[in-house]
């Protein structure tokens, strides 16, 4: 996971708008929660904004409400960075009873939407 996200960066970058474009450092400051290029792959509102509706990448949700369990601690959201391979955006939204998960990898969607769970998904996946 190591070059990953500047992996990610550099090749989304060319195909942003111009009014968008951006240098890399820069880049990986502002798309990223965690901006080690080592860290893992939580994405910023804005990194969300680029990925989803500037770029329109393919991303797939989970709707977390029913998951009354399911609570963005400490523990689960480093679990989430040191498993999850592919770009995420967590959505807390009080305001519009909004809680949610957002992934940009198609087999991580499927895979946490198949199992129901996220706590008990992430610890299924060592």
């Amino acid at each position: 996971m190591k070059n990953r996200k500047l992996d990610i960066v550099t090749r989304l970058i060319p195909q942003l708008p111009e009014q968008y474009q951006q240098g890399v450092d820069h880049a990986m400051s502002t798309w990223w929660a965690n901006i080690r290029r080592e860290g893992g792959m939580r994405l910023t509102t804005y990194g969300y904004e680029i990925m989803h509706d500037i770029l329109k990448l393919e991303s797939w949700q989970l709707d977390l409400r029913d998951q009354e369990r399911t609570i963005f601690t400490k523990r689960l959201i480093l679990d989430l960075d040191h498993k999850l391979e592919w770009p995420y955006f967590i959505e807390i939204n009080t305001r519009k009873h909004r809680r949610r998960i957002v992934f940009f990898g198609s087999r991580e969607a499927m895979m946490a939407t198949m199992y129901g769970d996220l706590k008990q998904w992430l610890a299924s996946i060592g």
